[in-house]
């Protein structure tokens, strides 16, 4: 897979078959468009290029909003590279970009520069400033341009029929369920992170932690509580008793979130090392105990039921 900055530099020599999106988690929706991008590529000779943007365009168009993100841009380019694309575009979102018509996109953007001869759209897609997602429309530009047009299905999530979207992996995530998120990602939710030195506190009841700084300011966080987790150490496979939140038993300063990994039969040392923890579901609500005895029996209650 190569990265091109911005389409402007796309090698438009290659007759290309092209999808866009902000493409936030790459969940089941996404995955699906990519599997379509791929097989249309390969049928018509086409190279598959996948167009997103940087920053987000809701950075750009919400300033100062609280914005966050499933996957890191880093955790991003890696799931691409793990896709079989040929190309992914990282093209600069701006006030200006934001002022071009679907038709304009299409037509000055896609074909010229990037010689489109095929657009896999999402079904919920929308192009330019006129949010266009009306297929025949497209269409109609399409023969007017030279490109034909695939619009993917719809998709609901296995068990619970959410609607595939990365804006209800969000939701989820918020509200502490991770299960249902992974239903929808395709994949259990992740955070990743240097192991950082904290206050020592759970050495000294039997709970030793590994204190992850998370390596992305704007990746999500789920709703506070502890969670059953895992993560993989020189190779091997560890359960994971993660806390995330402000530790109110020890921690008066409420904003402040830590995201605290007891790793089970691990006794080892990672500090300075990068980690990824990998939720699976979430056991309990935070609780501020009247003493550490009391918080330990609790955590000895909570490592009864990971069963990773």
């Amino acid at each position: 897979m190569e990265i091109i900055s911005g389409i402007d530099n796309f090698p438009c020599g290659n007759p290309a078959c092209v999808t866009v999106g902000t493409f936030d988690g790459l969940h089941i929706g996404h995955q699906a468009v990519l599997r379509q991008l791929k097989e249309t590529a390969i049928r018509k000779g086409l190279k598959s290029a996948v167009i997103t943007f940087s920053p987000h365009p809701k950075q750009v168009l919400l300033p100062g909003a609280d914005i966050c993100f499933v996957l890191s841009q880093k955790e991003k380019i890696e799931a691409f590279s793990k896709s079989g694309i040929d190309f992914l575009v990282f093209h600069p979102f701006s006030r200006e970009f934001a002022g071009l018509t679907a038709e304009e996109f299409f037509k000055d953007m896609l074909c010229k520069k990037m010689n489109m001869k095929h657009l896999i759209k999402g079904f919920n897609n929308h192009f330019g400033k006129d949010r266009l997602s009306d297929i025949s429309v497209i269409r109609k530009y399409g023969l007017e341009a030279g490109f034909e047009v695939t619009e993917t299905e719809k998709l609901l999530s296995g068990s619970s029929d959410f609607p595939v979207s990365s804006t209800t992996v969000r939701r989820l995530i918020h509200e502490g369920a991770v299960d249902k998120a992974a239903e929808i990602l395709g994949y259990n939710f992740f955070i990743t992170g240097k192991v950082v030195h904290g206050r020592h506190l759970g050495r000294q009841i039997g709970f030793p932690t590994a204190n992850i700084l998370s390596d992305d300011k704007n990746k999500i966080i789920p709703k506070s509580g502890v969670y059953e987790a895992f993560c993989v150490l020189d190779g091997v496979k560890y359960p994971v008793m993660l806390n995330i939140g402000s530790n109110p038993t020890v921690n008066a300063d409420e904003d402040k979130i830590f995201f605290e990994a007891h790793i089970i039969g691990f006794s080892g040392d990672v500090y300075s090392k990068e980690i990824t923890v990998t939720l699976i579901k979430r056991l309990r609500d935070e609780k501020k105990f009247s003493s550490l005895e009391e918080l330990k029996k609790q955590l000895e209650e909570d490592k009864t039921k990971i069963s990773v």
